[in-house]
């Protein structure tokens, strides 16, 4: 369940930092080395994602 835990604040993180990037694409102001930090971060969510390939990612949000 930690490494669950630990996947989903990665893929939350990663999500929070694809919305600043999309603003800021959008009023030219990110940079080249700002885009290849977040594609670094994106191939290491789909390493994390692709680890446990034989068991389904479920992230249950209801309280």
């Amino acid at each position: 369940m930690a490494s669950d835990m630990r996947l989903a604040v990665l893929a939350r993180s990663t999500q929070w930092e694809l919305d600043e990037a999309a603003f800021e694409l959008g009023g030219g102001r990110y940079t080249r080395e700002q885009r290849h930090e977040l594609a670094d971060r994106l191939t290491a969510l789909a390493s994390e994602l692709r680890a446990d390939a034989d068991e389904p990612l479920i992230i249950d949000v209801a309280d």
